[in-house]
């Protein structure tokens, strides 16, 4: 399994605050965004980790080129959407992650008892992180299905999912996730896995802020 850390947006969201740096290098606790994923996904058992970027995309690849020299920068020269930036770089299972969320340590274990489940039962095509005890629902499960387009958002998606090789072959070279998932959900092979650590969302200036 390879992972991919999603880094190419122009951080709009973040106002100002993203006019001279671009958004997986701001910082919490002196501490990069970017680097909370990638501390994540450099201690579990991958083969290859990619990083895929865009806006600013020289400063972010000087950061990872000094800090993290075995990460593969997959760079776009246009933004090819979430679902676009995955379909570029899998070549086997691949685990994705966003750098809107400030990654907790404790995540790990939940990562790789999802990365079990997942292995052990193929006919999952895509597995979302889940929490079902969170404040700001934007999502629909039933039993382990997620719905979507969900209609009663009663989980929450954490910004990490994991997807089956070649689940993307016929999509085109340019889109968004979501048209996937609504296909996937229709297939019923879009399935949510409940996790409990927090992973605060912070995609926006306000959020970013409260930090």
């Amino acid at each position: 399994m390879d992972a991919l850390i999603l880094a190419a947006g122009l951080g709009s969201r973040m106002e100002d605050l993203t006019n001279d740096i671009p958004k997986p290098l701001l910082k919490i606790n002196n501490k990069t965004l970017i680097s909370y994923a990638l501390d994540i996904v450099t201690k579990l058992p991958l083969s290859n980790i990619y990083v895929n970027t865009h806006y600013l995309a020289d400063k972010l690849s000087q950061y990872l080129i000094k800090e993290y020299p075995h990460i593969i920068i997959s760079h776009e020269n246009l933004i090819l959407g979430t679902g676009g930036g995955i379909k570029k770089v899998q070549k086997q299972d691949l685990l994705v992650m966003n750098t809107d969320n400030l990654w907790q340590l404790s995540f790990i274990s939940e990562i790789e008892k999802a990365i079990a489940h997942f292995s052990q039962n193929q006919h999952i095509e895509n597995l979302l992180l889940v929490n079902s005890d969170s404040s700001s629902n934007d999502l629909e499960i039933s039993g382990e299905n997620i719905i979507f387009p969900s209609q009663k958002n009663n989980t929450k998606f954490q910004g990490c999912h994991l997807l089956r090789n070649k689940s993307l072959n016929e999509y085109p070279n340019i889109f968004d996730i979501p048209l996937y998932w609504k296909d996937c959900a229709m297939k019923q092979r879009l399935f949510g896995f409940q996790t409990s650590t927090k992973n605060p969302h912070l995609g926006t200036k306000e959020l970013y802020l409260q930090y």
